[in-house]
């Protein structure tokens, strides 16, 4: 469990260090992260982990901000329809802040 914590980390530095303008690179990164949560929240977190867990639920919120102004960026530009919509929807759904009740999405 802290190696993937220590690689959720490593892929969350690697996401805030994305230039503006480059976000599209981040895709694969966004859905490798969202794919490493998605395997944490199916297991049991330990105790030991809660240091662990807030920075996660912290870094999440981070890189919201840090990619916020993208997904305003192509709202404006390319309009919220069509397919252009479905990736808006899903980036965000990608950046979600967690949950109050403990769960982290990606």
């Amino acid at each position: 469990m802290v190696e993937l914590f220590e690689h959720l980390a490593a892929i969350d530095e690697q996401l805030l260090a994305v230039p503006f303008g480059s976000e599209l690179e981040a895709a694969q990164l966004l859905s490798l992260r969202g794919q490493l949560v998605s395997t944490m929240e199916s297991a049991q977190v330990p105790a030991e982990c809660a240091a662990a867990l807030l920075q996660l639920r912290n870094s999440t919120a981070a890189l919201q901000n840090h990619f916020a102004h993208f997904r305003r960026r192509l709202a404006a530009e390319i309009g919220e329809s069509g397919s252009h919509r479905q990736f808006l929807e899903t980036l965000a759904d990608s950046l979600e802040p967690a949950a109050l009740s403990g769960n982290i999405l990606a």
